[in-house]
């Protein structure tokens, strides 16, 4: 069952450039791990900037947790933290309905075309 890390958070004024660059080299460390996720996202609203939304999608629990073994998820929550005001801390989501323009796709977590 696909798994997903969500953390909301507000960056510091003045903090976005290197709350970005911190981001990015932390996905291509993350990418090039063996147990890389399939799926990283920055979401920004756009009326406040500041509020950001993280995704990180797995293919699995399991998968999530071999790569919070690589350290990997710590490393970044130590170096994004630093520049954050707020944040909601990290939760995980188990994936149980999903859908397309094509109909649903996922349905408990169990791909719904096969």
């Amino acid at each position: 069952m696909h798994y997903i890390l969500s953390n909301e958070c507000r960056v510091q004024a003045g903090k976005m450039e290197e709350f970005l660059r911190d981001v990015q080299q932390w996905e291509e460390a993350a990418m090039a791990s063996e147990q890389a996720p399939e799926y990283h996202a920055v979401y920004l609203r756009r009326s406040d900037p500041s509020i950001a939304l993280v995704i990180t999608h797995f293919r699995s629990k399991d998968h999530a947790d071999a790569f919070a073994q690589t350290g990997l998820l710590d490393n970044f929550h130590q170096r994004v933290m630093t520049c954050l005001s707020d944040t909601s801390g990290s939760h995980g989501y188990d994936l149980y309905y999903g859908t397309g323009s094509a109909g649903p796709r996922v349905v408990f977590g169990e791909d719904a075309r096969t």
